[in-house]
């Protein structure tokens, strides 16, 4: 998914449906919303402690992972945690300190 208006979004499983099934429904969530709140749990925070997303990365760097042929994924720092997107729409957030 592109960069549209300034915000990416990311296809994720409908949280009430049944991730199971082969057919579950998906629906785009923004990346900024999906990432900092992968951080904000990692690091036991709060989404409100972190700055809007394209201030940690391209948004259009973000984007590209998500289109045919780009990167697998992408690794950008937030509060000094990695944070690795890949093209499944998976968000890992590195806490080793």
């Amino acid at each position: 998914m592109g960069a549209n208006d300034g915000e990416v979004y990311i296809l994720r499983p409908d949280e009430e449906g049944d991730t199971d099934d082969e057919e579950a429904w998906v629906s785009p969530q923004p990346a900024s919303v999906v990432v900092l709140e992968a951080v904000a749990e990692a690091v036991d925070g709060d989404v409100a402690d972190f700055d809007e997303l394209d201030a940690y990365v391209d948004l259009d760097d973000l984007a590209a992972v998500f289109d045919d042929g780009g990167a697998d994924d992408i690794t950008f720092s937030v509060a000094d945690h990695d944070v690795t997107v890949d093209a499944t729409g998976d968000v890992d957030v590195d806490t080793d300190d």
